[in-house]
Formats: structure tokens, C-alpha cells, sequence
């Protein structure tokens, strides 16, 4: 009963924040349409539009770029009053930390699945039509592992504006090695090994061969390498967490 009650307060943190709810709900779609709209010219002839690619590579930037989201739950200036209550209430650590995973999880999951949705209903974006469940369900995978991960840097450093830095700079590193915004094998053979080393790279190829493939032999693999660093990275929350650090 404690744990639902503390997700409920840091979900509705997450959603009374104008900055979080834009990023998670509102840049999705502007984004996609944006990258469609200018390399449509590029996608004319092929069954590939601009915004199929840019819908999935888009959507996969903002699920790895929500890993600065994680922060904010534990270190946001505002919840700082709320954490000091929290910190010596009868609740336990475990409580605590895990209340702001979960919390982050279902709000950013809420709403890139709703973005996603709408974008295949409407037409807009193939995201596997028969499989958009497979796809679906990868993206939350993926999105565990971007939560998880944020949170295990934020209880190492313990410090929002130096956390949010290193995370921001790393996920875009892992965009590009993965082929988000151009074809990485374009930038040399060199490139194109170290992108065969990114386990993201092949969370985005998987997806494609779930859309356009019909199916894919990395789906359990890749979804069993995701959330084996889920369960890592959450082992060094349980570690290094302790309330009275952010108040």
C-alpha cells in the first residue's frame, strides 16, 4: 500500500512537470514529422517512406533519450521537500527507489505507446501493423533498460546537472553508433564495427525485421540482453541508494 502510494506521488510529479510531459509526449510526433517532411524527397520510390524509417528511429532516440528522465524522479529541485518527508518516514529505501523506477517507467511508457499508437492508426507510420504488439513490447524493454540505467548513474554521482550531462552525451553517442539519424556504415568501415558492438543497434535492427521481415531470430536474445542490464543496473540502485542524499 506504501509503494502505490508513493508511485502515485512521483507519477504525478512526472505529469505536473511541463518540461517531462512535452519531451515524453508532444517531441515524438514533432520530430518525426519533421526528419519525415525533410528526407521525403529520399524515400520517394521505396515501400520505406521517410516517416516509416524516422517514426522508429525517432521514437528509439526519445526511449534513449528518456534515460535523463530517471534523475529528475530522484533529484528534481521541486520534489526536494517531498523527498525530505519521505527520507525519515516509515518506508523503506527499497520503497523509495523503486516507487521512482516504476513511476518513470509507466509514465514514459504511457505515453511513447499512446504516441506510437496514434501514428499507426492514423497511417502515419508502419510500426508492424500484425507485429506492433512485438515492436511495442521491445520499445518497453528498451525503455526499462534506459529507467534502470539513469538510475543506477543518478545513485552513483549524485548530482542531477552532472548526471543529466554525462546521459544526455551517451545517449546520443549510442543514436549514432546505432544508425538513428544517417546510416553509420556511411561514415567508414571503422564505424560501422563499433556499431556492430552496441547492443542498441541491434534492439533498432530487430525492429525493423519485425516490421518489414515479419519477424525476427534476435527478438529473444535482444529482449533477454536488455533486461539482464535492467536487472544489473537496478542491483547498483539497491546499492548505492540511500534517501537522506537527496534532500
Amino acid at each position: 500500500m506504501r509503494l502505490w502510494i508513493l508511485i502515485k506521488q512521483d507519477f504525478k510529479n512526472l505529469v505536473t512537470n511541463s518540461t517531462t510531459l512535452t519531451f515524453c509526449f508532444l517531441y515524438p510526433p514533432i520530430l518525426v514529422f519533421l526528419f519525415g517532411f525533410l528526407f521525403s524527397n529520399l524515400y520517394g520510390s521505396s515501400r520505406i517512406t521517410s516517416y516509416d524509417f524516422y517514426g522508429v528511429t525517432m521514437m528509439f532516440y526519445m526511449i534513449l533519450g528518456a534515460v535523463t528522465i530517471t534523475p529528475n524522479a530522484f533529484m528534481e529541485e521541486r520534489i526536494k521537500q517531498g523527498n525530505l518527508r519521505i527520507a525519515y518516514s516509515p518506508v523503506s529505501r527499497v520503497q523509495i527507489y523503486s516507487s521512482k523506477l516504476i513511476s518513470s517507467f509507466i509514465f514514459m511508457g504511457a505515453t511513447f505507446t499512446i504516441d506510437m499508437l496514434v501514428m499507426q492508426v492514423c497511417g502515419w507510420v508502419n510500426f508492424g501493423n500484425h507485429n506492433f504488439i512485438y515492436v511495442i513490447g521491445l520499445m518497453l524493454v528498451l525503455l526499462a533498460f534506459t529507467v534502470s540505467f539513469g538510475g543506477a548513474v543518478c545513485v552513483i554521482l549524485k548530482s542531477e546537472e552532472l548526471t543529466n550531462k554525462i546521459l544526455s552525451i551517451i545517449a546520443t553517442a549510442f543514436a549514432v553508433f546505432s544508425g538513428v539519424f544517417f546510416p553509420i556504415a556511411g561514415l567508414g568501415e571503422w564505424a560501422d564495427k563499433i556499431s556492430n558492438l552496441s547492443p542498441l543497434k541491434w534492439v533498432l535492427t530487430t525492429i525493423f525485421q519485425l516490421i518489414y521481415d515479419g519477424g525476427s531470430k534476435y527478438y529473444n536474445i535482444v529482449s533477454f540482453t536488455l533486461i539482464s542490464f535492467t536487472l544489473v543496473f537496478i542491483i547498483i540502485v539497491h546499492l548505492n541508494y540511500h534517501p537522506e542524499d537527496y534532500i
